[in-house]
């Protein structure tokens, strides 16, 4: 099984900067900088999502099989539905976020610990690198809270 590059874990950890800098502001920020911030916090977040599928459709789609060697059928149309499917999810929480910006943000709250959910079990079933759930966990994790921070500023939870 391949260990991940250093530079996917580098890209990873900075994928992450855009969403921090967006709650950073939000939460330090006067409120009127609010919404336009949140739109592009919840726009990354669906980005973010996406990518979060995409990894798995390039793992369903390189030949020969990446994990596990002589892969199944069934391993690819999993592989496939779990690429598309965040894709869908943060598409939902941007188009939600239209009208009902902390609906959208809600969204990609459950959809970012969906995903997660789904990668452990493919992880624990070995379909997935060496090293990677560790950095997803990582990854999930601070973006979690940087939408439960930017979720509580909304409600008036800010810091003064």
């Amino acid at each position: 099984m391949k260990r991940l590059p250093l530079l996917a874990i580098v890209t990873a950890l900075a994928s992450l900067l855009p969403l921090v800098g967006c709650t950073c502001a939000i939460l330090f920020l006067t409120p009127d900088h609010t919404p336009r911030l949140l739109t592009a916090a919840v726009g990354y977040g669906a980005v973010m999502l996406s990518f979060l599928g995409a990894v798995h459709w390039g793992l369903a789609l390189e030949q020969p099989d990446i994990i596990p060697a002589g892969g199944t059928q069934r391993l690819t149309n999993l592989r496939l539905a779990m690429g598309g499917v965040p894709a869908c999810i943060g598409w939902a929480g941007l188009c939600f976020a239209t009208v009902y910006e902390l609906i959208g943000l809600l969204i990609l709250i459950v959809g970012f610990a969906a995903t997660a959910v789904v990668e452990r079990m493919a992880w624990q079933r070995g379909a997935m690198p060496r090293g990677y759930m560790t950095l997803q966990w990582f990854v999930i994790c601070l973006a979690e809270l940087c939408f439960l921070a930017i979720l509580a500023a909304c409600m008036g939870m800010r810091p003064h």
